[in-house]
């Protein structure tokens, strides 16, 4: 697949002024510790009241930042201390991967603490993010990346390669991506900007926007709308939900396999072979080829062409 996006790599502190920062960050942080970036190949951060930030740049040293409060917000460092006897934390090199947890192991919610990892790694580093309580935060790695949590938004910028990201708790937003992504939230919503490549996209819970995409698209909700803008399509397109209208445009001149279902269908058609009717368009359009399925049970579908 011929890539159309120049990915650049930035040092990492470019990246804590170019992305919103997250609460769970605000002050200087509990404890550091600090890698040699050079075995680092892997990174495996997991939490189950925090958030978790992994930065990729050009870096001679890693660095692991944990930052703790209190589930009241306090940073007081007694309060923070004796909690902490609470909960099994690990931050440590295991051949070639990057570890940085924190478990709890005793004491009741009144005991509990909010505890989030920032992380610095060089850029070709894969990654297994887990928390149960924040968001995840993604910037400038290329790998395989997996990222979940049941509490918080995912925010993914500027990665190459292949990821798999959940969320049950917030919305997924997705910055010049190339490569392969499955990405899936039942609490909010999707948007993606500047992409290349293979994109799987789910929400049960809100709506879907795609802006200057290029690729194949496979986007359902059952929430709210779905508006495209491909730059390209190079592979099979398939927008469907029940809980609005859809609106896409895309290159004209394209041989493309048109199933359209709507209430209504608005689409200008040329050189067609087929059925079209008021909510209903299936056929070829210059050809054939490309297969282009938008459907909705809940609003109108409008194709446009550039």
């Amino acid at each position: 697949m011929k890539r159309i996006i120049q990915l650049n790599t930035f040092p990492a502190i470019v990246f804590l002024t170019s992305l919103i920062a997250c609460n769970s960050f605000a002050g200087d942080p509990y404890r550091t510790e600090v890698f040699n970036a050079d075995n680092i190949k892997n990174v495996d951060v997991g939490t189950s009241g925090g958030s978790i930030t992994v930065y990729g740049g050009e870096l001679k040293n890693a660095k692991v930042e944990m930052y703790v409060k209190t589930n009241w917000g306090s940073k007081n460092r007694g309060s923070i201390k004796s909690k902490l006897d609470n909960y099994d934390i690990k931050i440590a090199m295991e051949g070639n991967t990057l570890i940085a947890r924190a478990k709890k192991t005793g004491g009741g919610w009144n005991n509990g603490l909010n505890i989030s990892f920032k992380v610095f790694v060089p850029s070709n580093v894969s990654s297994t993010l887990h928390t149960s309580g924040g968001s995840i935060t993604m910037a400038g790695l290329k790998g395989r990346q997996e990222l979940k949590t049941s509490g918080g938004s995912i925010k993914i910028k500027e990665v190459d390669g292949t990821t798999d990201a959940v969320t049950s708790g917030g919305s997924i937003n997705i910055e010049r991506y190339i490569g392969s992504i499955d990405a899936r939230t039942s609490g909010g919503s999707i948007s993606v900007n500047d992409g290349k490549g293979d994109f799987k996209l789910n929400t049960s819970g809100g709506s879907i926007r795609l802006d200057r995409l290029a690729g194949s698209i496979d986007a359902t909700t059952s929430g709210g709308g779905i508006s495209a803008d491909l730059t390209e399509a190079e592979g099979a397109i398939t927008l469907k939900t029940s809980g609005g209208g859809i609106r896409v445009n895309m290159p004209a001149n394209l041989g493309l396999d048109l199933d359209l279902r709507g209430n209504n269908v608005d689409v200008q058609l040329s050189n067609f072979s087929g059925e079209a009717k008021r909510d209903r368009v299936k056929g070829r359009m210059n050809g054939g080829g490309i297969p282009v399925t938008l459907a909705t049970s809940g609003g109108g579908v409008h194709l446009d062409f550039h």
